[in-house]
């Protein structure tokens, strides 16, 4: 009872929370309509970078976005500081240079995603080798000191930590007694 209320109140809560974020984006879209529209037509390849990153961090997205809209600021700063209207946002556009320049940056964000992630792949393998014989060394050290025990002790320790996680990992979690878990207790 008293957890419906609270999902109640919660709930209301979001509606005022989200209704505030509706009113000051209306706001923000009717004060910087000219720059909005700018930044939409000059990011449209981050637009399309939303639609086909599918990860869940969204780092293509980021990449692309960032420096997209990198190329975008210039002209949306010259915007704020002159001034204008619908006409001066579409005399930007008219103007072959500043598309270049919003593009190319996007396309950049695009070359350094695709260029780097095997270059930052190869760096992780190379170094999780690394580490490995690195562990290897201190066990061969570790044996030698403590002779080959040391060895079959720790493998024992370690099949029996993977036969308890498996076991765990096949059981459901206790649950807290809640209203809806008392009546069978």
């Amino acid at each position: 009872m008293a957890e419906t209320a609270e999902k109640e109140e919660a709930s209301g809560k979001r509606r005022i929370g989200s209704g505030m974020v509706w009113l000051i984006a209306g706001i923000v879209l009717f004060a910087f309509f000219e720059s909005i529209i700018l930044l939409l037509i000059g990011m449209a390849p981050t637009l399309v970078a939303v639609i086909f990153d599918r990860s869940p961090s969204k780092n293509q997205t980021r990449t692309v976005g960032y420096l997209n809209f990198a190329g975008c600021l210039p002209w949306v700063i010259d915007y704020w500081l002159v001034g204008g209207d619908f006409v001066r946002v579409f005399d930007v556009f008219a103007d072959p240079m500043a598309l270049f320049v919003m593009y190319s940056s996007a396309a950049l964000g695009w070359l350094l995603f695709f260029a780097l992630r095997p270059i930052v792949g190869s760096y992780l393998t190379v170094a999780a080798e690394i580490k490995e014989k690195q562990i290897s060394r201190v066990q061969q050290s570790m044996e030698e000191e403590w002779g080959p025990e040391i060895r079959k002790d720790a493998e024992e320790k370690l099949a029996d930590l993977i036969d308890i996680e498996a076991a765990t990992a096949d059981t459901p979690a206790l649950e807290a007694p809640g209203p809806e878990n008392t009546e069978s207790q």
